[in-house]
């Protein structure tokens, strides 16, 4: 059966995690992330990875996220040969490589996972990545999570004459000026406060006191 439609539509590119997620788990929280601008899907297995990947991707200093990259192989301290799956491989825009392992700081210490990636380190270094991290919930509030979705989500719904006013409108601000004034004065409904919100994620924007973006929140045009 032959369709036609004015709009074209665009399904994004599978998650390229190495490691399937499992469809019967009680332990993991499990889901995808679809961000539109990269058009590519990312899967996540816990609250920390997700949270993990909705900072990453709206991110300026990083150009790539591979979430779950291929196991690296290293030999533990007794000799013996074992893998390791890290949670991200980042591309950032400086050109190096960032290994990610995530884990709950309560879980830390018993996981062993300090001595591992010193052995991946010293065994694969530069092979793999340039920087090997470890980052908890610690490293990243609530709040910032919420804003990156809320970015993300707004890159979503692009709308090119929505976004020239927005740019127009923020060139002449002259101080502080609330979000959802500006989001009304872009255009009616959603459109508005979207471009505002993607002008925010593209630092065209900055949020007075790095306060939860609302349409409460002041917002100025980031000095030179």
């Amino acid at each position: 059966m032959n369709t036609s439609s004015d709009a074209e539509i665009y399904f994004p590119e599978r998650s390229r995690a190495s490691r399937p997620m499992p469809l019967r788990s009680t332990a993991s929280y499990r889901g995808t992330i679809v961000d539109r601008a990269r058009n590519r899907a990312f899967n996540y297995e816990s609250h920390l990875e997700r949270d993990f990947l909705y900072v990453t991707l709206v991110s300026r200093d990083v150009a790539d996220v591979h979430e779950q990259p291929p196991a690296v192989y290293y030999k533990d301290r007794s000799g013996r040969q074992k893998k390791h799956t890290f949670d991200a491989l980042l591309l950032l825009r400086d050109g190096r490589r960032v290994a990610v392992a995530l884990k709950p700081s309560g879980r830390v210490a018993r996981s062993g996972i300090q001595s591992t990636l010193e052995l991946i380190r010293a065994q694969v270094g530069p092979n793999f990545a340039d920087l090997y991290v470890l980052r908890t919930e610690q490293h990243a509030h609530p709040d910032d999570a919420a804003d990156a979705r809320l970015v993300l989500r707004a890159r979503g719904f692009v709308d090119p004459m929505a976004d020239r006013i927005a740019m127009e409108l923020a060139a002449k601000l002259d101080g502080w000026c609330r979000l959802g004034d500006l989001a009304r004065a872009i255009g009616a409904g959603g459109s508005g406060f979207n471009a505002a919100v993607r002008l925010i994620g593209s630092g065209v924007l900055i949020v007075k006191d790095q306060t939860r973006i609302s349409a409460d929140c002041l917002v100025r045009i980031r000095p030179n």
